[in-house]
């Protein structure tokens, strides 16, 4: 009975020490929210960017030409690195503002 009394205390306090520390993180991050409209502008950016990533590798699988296929990788590849440098830019943007 002894042992179960202790259990149950230990994993009260750990409970409550995880309750307290997820409301401290959520007390120290700043407000970043985005509103609605934007939100969804990112977010169909965003979709039309994956949809021609994607057209491409579809073209790129189809194609047999090995020039012409290259040409596809490369063009797929800018797209990738737009988007990349894109999310380390919000990235980058959201550590300053976190740091501050």
């Amino acid at each position: 009975m002894k042992i179960l009394a202790r259990l149950t205390t230990i994993f009260v306090l750990v409970c409550i020490s995880q309750v307290s520390a997820a409301v401290e993180q959520t007390q120290s991050e700043p407000e970043m929210k985005m509103d609605e409209s934007k939100m969804m502008a990112h977010l169909k950016m965003k979709q039309e960017q994956m949809l021609k990533i994607h057209d491409l590798s579809n073209k790129i699988l189809a194609e047999t030409d090995p020039m012409k296929k290259q040409a596809l990788k490369d063009q797929q590849l800018e797209l990738i690195k737009v988007e990349h440098m894109q999310m380390m830019s919000m990235h980058h943007s959201k550590m300053k503002v976190m740091s501050k």
